[in-house]
């Protein structure tokens, strides 16, 4: 999952290593996120093994034409396979008209009447075989969960192709929401054949495109689901077209070469390292809320005569543009900022919106927001966005858009949501989930009557959807189970990453806006070191941008 639009109150928690490693945004600073820290799983509550009453193989004759109203669909292959961990799965795949392709994996011996389905990444058009966090698979995959994956409608030669949306308005629906509807309902059908009955509890997870995935199931599908699991969550995927294109504009000099180099944003990084640390309180190698910090990169710029260990003026006014995010002629925001401090190792990485943000935001222009009709001219290089545009963008691609901040109705259904999102995730950036959950608690009576139903979490060091200069790995789907079954509301979960020098380090973090306070002594590594520290007030949280007041309560989702 490339950076773009892609993406548990513990009873006696056992401690065991992480499942299979992965830097999904390509931070090359840290070489511990190539190996998986001992994470504290939470203890899943015990249910009894539900045996299948069909063969494997008999899925494929099973005639499934009419068991999900205006949704078709068959079961093409079946067969029985034994995964590395020695838990047998019925793996079968299956179209649902017109085009959505699935992937679902069936315990045999293990299973235990949860349904758990996982979101895709990007433009999608594929099929994932892992769920993000990357930590999350050991339970995925363990036996307890029937896992199903789908491509989202359509079929892509890669996951940032978006050609397949022209001309083709059935496939844009599918993908902006109606694929995940229906794999919920196909899936629990499926399921009710194979083992007898439909499944005890279902759940989401995805981060990224599959976070927005998610949060489309809890605003337009409430009932799909128990609990959804939404990491680094693309809410606003037509306004968001802006910022990639903004960052990828002013990353190129005249002659079309990258006006940072590899060196200054190193150089840059370990600046605001050393500026923001300790603004938690503790020096400890991370900047628990970038939001706190203002970094001003002029101090970096080189003194006349000198070339090296600084920064050029032109390298300096990029840094800030960056921080800032696009604005228009008068200064106004055109989104939710820019880049996060702590993201900079990203900046130069393959994916990244300096990097490929061009062709990746206009080709979503074209072909996803104005469907191959009309702005076929569209040229990033010259495009000079203002309020009008942003209008015209969100007016005819708000359709994909997850941000509609009234969760009343999931609510109501006795649903259970867990957002969450790296402090340092450069796609994400600072300001999109928190502006969200303001607005939610807004709309749906404050925090009191928010936090019963939903818990956000912001991670310090975390890239988008796993890795980051400190990558923490976060047992969130064992809390989640735990909330939806047990009742027992997640407070504070323990992170653990792999530092530079091989020492681990645990963390606990505590849903927003509670903050992980240093004690004033003790080591920074041993969790117990920290205690919850609770704001006197709410925070205010809502950005300033120019959509702010465009479209009100989730207009923009039109379609």
């Amino acid at each position: 999952m490339r950076l773009g639009l892609l993406l548990l109150a513990a009873f006696a928690p056992a401690l065991v290593a992480c499942g299979t490693a992965g830097n999904e945004t390509g931070g090359a600073d840290v070489k511990a996120a190539a190996a998986m820290p001992p994470v504290d799983y939470a203890s899943l509550p015990e249910r009894e093994v539900v045996v299948p009453v069909l063969d494997c193989e008999a899925l494929k004759g099973e005639d499934f034409l009419a068991a999900v109203p205006d949704a078709p669909f068959r079961v093409t292959e079946a067969k029985l396979e034994t995964r590395d961990n020695g838990v047998e799965f019925c793996r079968i795949k299956g179209i649902i008209a017109p085009q959505i392709q699935f992937e679902f994996h069936l315990p045999t011996k293990t299973y235990t009447g949860r349904y758990l389905q996982g979101g895709c990444g990007g433009a999608c058009g594929l099929i994932y075989e892992k769920v993000w966090p990357d930590c999350a698979n050991k339970l995925a995959f363990g036996g307890d969960f029937a896992i199903s994956f789908n491509n989202s409608g359509h079929v892509g030669p890669e996951v940032m192709d978006t050609l397949w949306a022209a001309h083709a308005p059935q496939l844009r629906e599918d993908y902006a929401h109606r694929a995940a509807h229906v794999m919920a309902q196909a899936g629990k059908e499926i399921l009710a054949r194979f083992y007898g009955d439909k499944p005890a509890y279902s759940y989401f997870i995805g981060c990224s495109n599959g976070g927005r995935e998610g949060m489309m199931e809890a605003q337009r599908y409430p009932e799909d689901f128990d609990g959804i699991l939404a990491g680094a969550p693309a809410l606003w995927v037509s306004a968001g077209v802006v910022r990639i294109l903004h960052e990828a504009r002013i990353a190129r000099d005249e002659n079309d070469e990258l006006i940072l180099t590899p060196e200054a944003v190193e150089l840059l990084h370990r600046a605001v390292m050393d500026s923001c640390d300790g603004l938690d309180g503790v020096k400890d190698g991370q900047i628990d809320s970038p939001r706190a910090c203002n970094f001003d990169p002029q101090v970096l710029v080189c003194a006349e005569g000198k070339s090296k260990g600084c920064i050029s003026a032109r390298q300096a006014e990029v840094i800030r543009a960056l921080y800032r995010g696009p604005v228009d002629e008068s200064g106004k925001a055109l989104f939710f900022g820019g880049q996060p401090y702590g993201s900079e190792q990203l900046w130069l990485q393959p994916g990244s919106f300096l990097i490929g943000g061009a062709n990746l935001a206009a080709n979503q222009v074209k072909y996803m927001i104005y469907n191959g009709e009309t702005n076929q001219d569209f040229d990033w290089k010259t495009w000079k966005p203002d309020r009008q545009a942003l209008v015209d963008i969100m007016k005819n691609g708000g359709y994909y858009n997850a941000n509609n901040p009234d969760l009343s109705a999931f609510k109501a259904a006795g649903g259970k949501l867990i957002m969450w999102q790296g402090e340092a995730d450069g796609a994400g950036g600072s300001h999109i989930l928190l502006d969200y959950y303001q607005r939610v608690r807004n709309t749906m009576g404050g925090f009191a009557a928010t936090d019963p139903f939903l818990k956000v979490y912001m991670l310090p060091g975390v890239y988008h959807c796993s890795g980051g200069y400190v990558a923490y790995q976060h047992d969130l789907l064992g809390h989640l189970i735990n909330w939806v079954e047990r009742g027992n509301a997640p407070d504070a979960i323990t992170g653990a990453a792999i530092l530079a020098d091989g020492a681990v380090r645990k963390r606990p973090v505590w849903p927003y806006p509670v903050k992980a306070k240093y004690n004033g002594s003790g080591d920074v590594n041993d969790p117990a070191s920290f205690s919850p520290e609770r704001p006197e007030s709410e925070p205010a949280d809502a950005f300033d941008w120019l959509g702010a007041d465009l479209f009100k309560r989730g207009a923009s989702q039109a379609r």
